[in-house]
């Protein structure tokens, strides 16, 4: 299952909050959630011959150099996952007052 390699990869990060989707209640920043974007099958005449996955990696923190730096580290990490296609967004959430930062990328 690929969701389990994404967790296995960043599970260090955050001190080990890492969730898929969403955090649980209460979890403290910096915090990070991954999410499943897509997944696209390669059809050919005997059916499908790979897949490719879109993730995407949203970390919350305190502050934006935290959740770009803790960015960096996941980019590091899942670099053994060859990911390509790799984009990045930053935002701040208003009602959770903390920074986000985004990172979407592709792996097969």
């Amino acid at each position: 299952m690929i969701e389990a390699k994404i967790n296995n990869t960043l599970k260090t990060l955050c001190d080990g909050r890492v969730s898929p989707l969403v955090a649980p209640y209460g979890t403290s920043p910096p915090y990070m959630c991954y999410t499943k974007v897509s997944e696209v099958y390669d059809d050919v005449m005997g059916g499908q011959s790979s897949v490719e996955y879109c993730f995407q990696v949203d970390i919350y923190a305190k502050t934006l150099l935290e959740a770009e730096t803790i960015k960096q580290q996941s980019y590091e990490k899942l670099k053994l996952l060859k990911p390509f296609n790799i984009t990045s967004r930053q935002d701040y959430e208003t009602e959770t007052e903390l920074y986000r930062s985004t990172l979407e990328f592709y792996i097969q």
